[in-house]
């Protein structure tokens, strides 16, 4: 049998921001990290979520197990392996040797904030900022979670949660480049 797919095309706006620090970039992933877990603790996330049973206290095994890998800001790191484009853009001739990392965070007990209301916002969550080296210190970019989340479905609650999310993120990021 053959099937012939649809395509839907929808457009939205997101608003893209760029932190800035004079703070030195190795000093901003030690403080990023800190907060979020190192790079050798992203494995903690699939085998924490392989041991939840299906048990009636399931609900309650998975929000203790995700409370105990989350930093102090609520997230943790997800990407199993983080995208260092530092390390092969100069390559080309471009990046000028500077560090770049895009990084994946995250809490699935935020994310549920907005899934429960629009399941495509798991398009968007975790999130991805990119980490970058200047010469004058550190830039984070990221787009800003509720425009890609609520972009098209503006239900209150979902914008909401989304904007909660924003709010948790920017204060992450603030605290590392600090």
């Amino acid at each position: 049998m053959s099937y012939s797919p649809v395509s839907k095309t929808q457009t939205f706006e997101a608003t893209r921001l760029t932190l800035i620090s004079p703070k030195p970039y190795d000093d901003v992933l030690t403080s990023l990290y800190s907060s979020i877990g190192s790079p050798d603790a992203v494995g903690e996330w699939p085998k924490m979520a392989g041991k939840i049973s299906k048990s009636e206290d399931a609900r309650e095994q998975f929000t203790n197990a995700v409370n105990s890998l989350v930093g102090p800001h609520g997230f943790m790191i997800f990407q199993t392996k983080e995208f260092n484009h530092g390390a092969w853009i100069p390559l080309f001739g471009t990046g000028e040797g500077l560090k770049s990392k895009r990084i994946i965070l995250g809490n699935p007990l935020i994310a549920i904030t907005m899934l429960k209301h629009d399941i495509n916002a798991g398009l968007f969550v975790p999130v991805e900022i990119l980490v970058l080296e200047r010469k004058e210190g550190t830039e984070i970019t990221y787009d800003l979670p509720s425009g890609l989340i609520a972009g098209l479905n503006k239900d209150p609650e979902l914008v909401k949660a989304a904007e909660i999310l924003d709010a948790k993120l920017a204060g992450l990021l603030k605290h590392a480049l600090s």
